[in-house]
Order: C-alpha cells, then sequence, then structure tokens
C-alpha cells in the first residue's frame, strides 16, 4: 500500500468530523405539556376582533358576563403554571406566564402573515426569562355557523364565520370556548420547537348562542379561563449546520475519490 495515499485521506478525516459537528446540541429544545389556569381575579374579555388576555375594565352583570368597553391592544394576562405541565415545564409549577393581547387586524385568523405576524414574546415565563414562545398562526374554527343562532340544545356546536373559536353547549348551560394557535419555542440558547397551543374556558349560565349575540352586537364577554400548550420538539439546524455538514461529507468524498483515482492509476501501471 503506498503509505502517502493513506495518510492523506486519514488526515482529512477528522476535518470533515469537526465540521460536521454543529449539528449535535439541540436536546435541550423545551418539550411537554404546559398546564394553564388565570391569576387571582383576572379576566379575559373577548370581542369580535379582541382578545384581551387582562381585562381590567368595568363587567355587566349578566350570563354570559359582558362589557361594552372598547377593548385594547396594550397588555398582557397572567397564567399559573400547573401541577398537570411536563417535560421541560414541570419545575416551573407555581410559577407565572405572560400572555400578550391578540388582535384580528394584526394576528388575522389562519394566516401566516400579517402586520403582526410573527408574533414575538407572545408568551414568555418568569422563571425562565430567556424562553419565549413566538406565534405563527391563530388557527380558523373547526365547525360550522348553522348553530350559532339555531335553538339552544346540549351537543351543539359552532364556529362564527371567520372566527377562531369553537363554542360548544356542553349540557347543564354550560358553554365550552377554546381556540388554538401555532408557534415556535426558543430557550434563548438557539435550541427551537414547534408549538401547538389551545386556550379554552367554561362559561355557566348561558348558551353558545347567547355568546354569540353578544359579540355580534359589538359585546365583549368576559371571564376567566384555563388553557393547555403542548409543546413538541422540532430539532432546527442553526444556521450554518446544515452546510458544514456539507462541506464535511464533501471533503471526505473528494480524498476518497482522489484515493480511488490513484489506486487505479497504480493499478495500470
Amino acid at each position: 500500500m503506498n503509505k502517502r495515499h493513506f495518510f492523506s485521506v486519514a488526515r482529512l478525516l477528522p476535518l470533515a468530523a469537526v465540521l460536521a459537528a454543529p449539528v449535535v446540541g439541540h436536546a435541550a429544545a423545551i418539550v411537554g405539556n404546559l398546564a394553564l389556569s388565570t391569576t387571582g381575579t383576572q379576566v379575559i374579555a373577548v370581542s369580535g376582533n379582541v382578545i384581551d388576555f387582562g381585562y381590567t375594565g368595568p363587567v355587566t352583570a349578566g350570563f354570559p358576563p359582558t362589557t361594552s368597553t372598547a377593548l385594547t391592544v396594550n397588555s398582557a394576562g397572567l397564567f399559573d403554571i400547573g401541577g398537570a405541565s411536563t417535560g421541560s415545564f414541570a419545575p416551573l409549577t407555581g410559577t407565572t406566564i405572560a400572555v400578550k393581547d391578540l388582535s384580528a387586524t394584526q394576528q388575522p385568523t389562519g394566516s401566516t402573515s400579517g402586520p403582526g405576524l410573527p408574533y414575538a414574546n407572545f408568551i414568555t415565563f418568569a422563571a425562565q426569562p430567556t424562553w419565549s414562545f413566538t406565534l405563527t398562526q391563530v388557527l380558523p374554527g373547526v365547525f360550522g355557523s348553522g348553530s350559532c343562532t339555531a335553538a339552544p340544545a346540549a351537543g351543539q356546536s359552532c364556529t362564527p364565520a371567520g372566527s377562531p373559536f369553537n363554542l360548544t353547549n356542553i349540557g347543564g348551560n354550560q358553554v365550552n370556548v377554546n381556540f388554538a394557535f401555532t408557534g415556535i419555542a426558543n430557550d434563548g440558547l438557539g435550541n427551537l420547537s414547534s408549538i401547538s397551543g389551545t386556550f379554552g374556558t367554561t362559561f355557566s349560565n348561558t348558551t353558545l348562542q347567547a355568546i354569540y349575540a353578544q359579540i355580534i352586537a359589538g359585546n365583549a364577554v368576559v371571564t376567566t379561563a384555563s388553557g393547555t400548550i403542548a409543546a413538541t420538539a422540532t430539532p432546527i439546524p442553526e444556521p450554518g449546520s446544515a452546510s458544514t455538514i456539507i462541506l464535511g461529507m464533501s471533503l471526505l468524498g473528494v480524498a476518497l475519490l482522489g484515493r480511488s483515482a490513484r489506486a487505479r492509476r497504480m493499478l495500470y501501471r
């Protein structure tokens, strides 16, 4: 064997391995289920255009509770992290997160682009200041609008046209309301995870038709809320990682091809 050829390949092998190394290191990506509930007496107000997670204005007595005060998008609501949280979120039980208000103008339903999309720091963590969730889409509701104005009955479901909300009469004069979203979690160290989340609440002593009527009339319904967010890690290589892998493999390929060509020339000498 021509030792010169062997060592030319051997010298390039460590270089290829080093160049490929940046792909490793995403094991710390945020993952798990995040169980939430509102903090103290905080309320959430929802109109046809705004979700105010930290509403502090007047509330009209009735079912559902409402307000005719115009909602603004300039605050954040606090949610407690509950004991049902798992994975990366479990050690944060008992601490809080802040959730920013949403606007149909800034974060249009069903779109991944808009004046306020992607929505950076949509959710931030008191106990993990470097963590954040960026909202990428508010998902459209999944039901039709036919039952929105029907005579109330248990089991009915409704999504107002163009709305993210899913409303369901669950019996006992209770209504479940929820909406879903997607996003990206960042731990502040370059580790990213995809996020799918749902915020929801249950209204008592009312119907989905009554809630729908209030929103159509231009009012906002007011409630406390609970929510769950499922965070699933999808490792996203840091910029340059893919190119370094390709470069490393290319160098290795060039070395091996060079060795093969020299071997053929020696064979036919």
